[in-house]
């Protein structure tokens, strides 16, 4: 899900390369140069990647890519701190890549109207990738609309795996023990029972009334037991007044946008939680937020023994089954981390509360990522675009060549250890294998799914077992003139409505009024545009 993650989002800028097709000799008539032109290797500027570092275009692993598809690279890279300034700068003089990554998927619209990016074809796609197209279509059909306006597409979608793993509930099994829960609890009313058994029947048994049920990463959850979820991550909205947080944005099996902070469903997701609140079973302290430092995915409150449920993190952060063919394998960062406050702690996993009506599911991370565009530059040349295809097919039909990218030379960079690929390179970080040509630099955004479970079997084989349910994902639509208005200002109208329905400083009913204030303070005009922008995204206006 970066985000409640501390993702280190490096922007960084990948380099174009002068084009130049070897030109035919002096003194030859212009078809032979003609033939020399098209026979040579393509020259592409490129910036498809994160640029955390520039690659060495004499890197062993750039030198094989460059030779497998008969191309030369130009590498762009810009310090990621002002890409985007950058790039609006050299737009602005005519100069630009041919291929580059959208690291920020708001800029794609824009992009498009200035005139930099190509409208691309289908059907180019299915012919020079055709593996590439069908993996999209049958596993991730809603990708094309993210890339798609007035019905053309204007980048190619790419994906995160890991995403289909929406976030975890953790608990605390030795107080399910120490109070007698014998059951995981799977129902809003299993839930409320275990909640208030964590906070009256003295579950870590230290003679103390110092205990709760939840705080603010398991509300997200329970706010799905009745609904699209209001406020995706309570915390960050509360404090940072963060919009993705505070105003989650979800589309509807019709093709209708709505923002879950004003559904219908959370009047009734909120007096629940208040009635907790009153009954002193939620965290007092829950609008800090469970992680008060070190690794973002942490929750001291769980750590510490306050709360006994978490929802904070992915399913490889509290991975706690160890690898048998791995002797060095410690578990996930967060299981650890957990295991160093609390040696003897023991958790297990649940799934999201099921509600009154049957809904439930978690928050869960965008299934896209990234995508990769072309411009209008490079489409002055169909060489350019097919060779970039046939680059993202190979990463779907070949293993040598994805092995190849995404680790580097066999033998000198990495080497099989217990099945999976493993780096002779521990001490690098991003940036070094970018530099070297290895990791996200030839990828251009795309990893089948197969080859990524591929890198670690062991832990994906522990993510089908506990975490395949249901998860509510943020929709990704273009934020357009309204949104960019009203948006702080309603959010801030959210995060005060729900703090102070949660805390009992304002009655279950102030919810209407609150909708209310949101629709007439521009709310209204940003759900029509909202709306307007998606059905423009997938051709329906």
């Amino acid at each position: 899900m970066k985000k409640r993650t501390a993702k280190i989002a490096c922007l960084a800028l990948t380099a174009v390369i002068s084009a130049g097709m070897l030109a035919g000799c002096k003194g030859k008539d212009k078809e032979a140069a003609g033939d020399a032109s098209k026979n040579g290797p393509v020259t592409i500027d490129y910036m498809a990647y994160q640029m955390l570092g520039q690659p060495d275009s004499n890197s062993p692993v750039v030198k094989k890519v460059e030779e497998k598809f008969n191309t030369k690279f130009n590498f762009w890279f810009v310090n990621g701190n002002n890409l985007d300034e950058v790039l609006n700068v050299k737009f602005a003089a005519g100069e630009m890549p041919d291929v580059m990554r959208i690291q920020n998927k708001a800029n794609l619209g824009k992009y498009k109207d200035q005139g930099i990016l190509a409208p691309l074809s289908k059907e180019d796609m299915k012919k020079y990738m055709p593996n590439y197209v069908k993996f999209i279509d049958e596993k991730y059909p809603n990708a094309w609309k993210e890339v798609s306006y007035d019905g053309k597409l204007y980048a190619i979608p790419t994906t995160t795996y890991d995403s289909n793993y929406p976030t975890v509930i953790t608990w605390n099994k030795q107080w399910l023990d120490n109070v007698g829960i014998t059951k995981i609890p799977e129902t809003l009313k299993e839930y409320e029972e275990a909640f208030y058994k964590f906070r009256n029947n003295d579950p870590d048994k230290n003679g103390k009334k110092d205990t709760y049920g939840l705080s603010d990463t398991i509300m997200p959850t329970i706010m799905g037991a009745f609904d699209y979820p209001g406020i995706y991550n309570i915390a960050q909205a509360i404090k940072k007044n963060d919009l993705a947080s505070a105003l989650p944005i979800f589309v509807t099996p019709d093709d209708k946008v709505v923002i879950g902070s004003i559904m219908p469903g959370n009047k009734e997701a909120l007096a629940t939680l208040q009635k907790w609140y009153k009954d002193g079973i939620i965290d007092p302290e829950f609008i800090t937020g469970e992680n008060t430092g070190g690794y973002w995915a942490d929750s001291q409150a769980f750590f510490n023994g306050k709360v006994g449920v978490t929802g904070l993190s992915m399913f490889y952060h509290w991975r706690n089954e160890l690898d048998p063919k791995n002797p060095n394998d410690k578990g996930g960062q967060v299981w650890q981390n957990f295991k160093k406050v609390k040696p003897d702690g023991q958790v297990v996993f649940g799934k999201p509360a099921v509600g009154p009506s049957g809904k439930s599911g978690s928050p869960a991370w965008s299934l896209t990522s990234q995508p990769t565009a072309i411009t209008v530059k490079a489409a002055k040349d169909p060489k350019k675009i097919e060779t970039i295809y046939k680059m993202i097919e190979a990463l779907h039909t070949d293993k040598a060549y994805f092995n190849l990218t995404k680790f580097g030379i066999e033998g000198t960079d990495w080497e099989t250890v217990n099945g999976a690929p493993a780096t002779k390179h521990p001490e690098w970080k991003s940036s070094d294998g970018e530099k070297q040509g290895i990791g996200d630099v030839f990828n251009l955004g795309t990893m089948p799914d197969e080859f990524k479970r591929s890198t670690n079997p062991f832990q994906y084989e522990f993510g089908d077992k506990y975490f395949k349910y249901n998860g509510y994902r943020n929709a990704f639509i273009a934020p357009g003139a309204a949104f960019q208005k009203y948006s702080n200002n309603l959010a801030k109208i959210v995060t005060d409505g729900y703090l102070k329905i949660i805390t009992g400083e304002k009655s279950v009913d102030y919810f209407d009024e609150m909708v209310a204030k949101f629709k007439s303070n521009g709310g209204d005009e940003v759900l029509k545009e909202l709306n307007d922008t998606y059905l423009t995204m997938i051709g329906k206006k």
